[in-house]
């Protein structure tokens, strides 16, 4: 088995209502098709034999609203880290969440269990520059990679197809001016990760359009991100082989939400698809959860 891990920032179960939820005022057909209706609280739960969703609690126990910095150590270690901290930490990874990252990171303990891992992101050539600046720091994400040794994807491999850039079209990096860089298609780009991730045991990559455009409550552009989820989705389903592992998630609710500019308390939405999606979701209930699942389904189909 391969596992596939999309990482999509800031979307949770929210209301069946057009006029709050991008996913219900811009559906995705392919949810649709697979669940009966869009990601939403009324929806609940859905096992199936080939495609699960499974309502996530971002929470984990701990008061307040749920934040990027505890929520995604939760989710890329397997560790309570709201609990751990005594409290929701919004943004970037302090020294105590970065010593559980580099403990109990997902990617570095597959690494040290001789399995295949990368991040399929690329990252400019100026970014280790950026954060040696202190103008930009590292999110969990990026520490999830860094603390198992793993390079980097980098401007030279996403122009030769090894790569995709975190908003998936490459729009930024022409607006920024990169060399040589051309629009992709959301759809294509989606074909891409599985390609590059049939060549690995476990690859991650991470979207974060979605929290930031809930937190500007921008209706325009949530309509051009829901375009875009749709088509790379679409691109993916149709490249996947049969042994992959195709997990989709969050760290918090927000853009499903957008009457606030503040995250949420709304579970998130957790989809498995592919073979032991049902043996896999019963084992899904909070963030703390999808570590310990992709591990042990890795482990598992190993033994086999």
């Amino acid at each position: 088995m391969k596992v596939l891990l999309v990482f999509v920032d800031g979307i949770g179960l929210g209301e069946n209502r057009s006029d709050k939820n991008p996913f219900v005022a811009y559906p995705v057909p392919l949810l649709q098709t697979l669940f009966g209706g869009s990601p939403t609280l009324a929806l609940g739960p859905v096992l199936s034999e080939h495609a699960c969703l499974i309502p996530t609690d971002a929470t984990l126990g701990v008061a307040g609203l749920p934040q990027s910095a505890t929520g995604q150590t939760a989710l890329f270690t397997g560790v309570n880290a709201p609990a751990v901290m005594g409290m929701h930490v919004h943004a970037f990874p302090g020294p105590k969440l970065t010593e559980i990252i580099a403990e109990h990171g997902i990617m570095k303990r597959l690494t040290n269990h001789g399995y295949r891992v990368t991040s399929a992101n690329m990252y400019t050539p100026d970014y280790m520059t950026l954060v040696a600046s202190r103008k930009r720091r590292h999110a969990a994400t990026t520490l999830t990679i860094l603390t198992a040794g793993q390079p980097l994807r980098s401007l030279e491999d996403l122009l030769a197809g090894r790569a995709i850039y975190q908003d998936i079209t490459n729009e930024a990096l022409i607006q920024a001016g990169w060399p040589d860089v051309v629009p992709l298609a959301p759809r294509l780009a989606g074909q891409r990760l599985v390609e590059l991730a049939d060549t690995q045991d476990f690859t991650m990559f991470e979207y974060f359009q979605t929290d930031l455009c809930g937190h500007k409550q921008d209706w325009v552009r949530a309509a051009r991100i829901m375009n875009i989820l749709q088509e790379f989705l679409a691109g993916i389903y149709e490249a996947l082989p049969p042994d992959m592992l195709f997990v989709l998630t969050s760290d918090h609710g927000n853009f499903e939400d957008l009457s606030t500019k503040r995250h949420t308390l709304q579970p998130v939405p957790t989809v498995l698809i592919g073979r032991q999606c049902v043996r896999l979701a019963r084992n899904i209930h909070s963030l703390a959860d999808i570590t310990p699942v992709i591990i042990s389904a890795l482990e598992t189909d190993r033994g086999r």
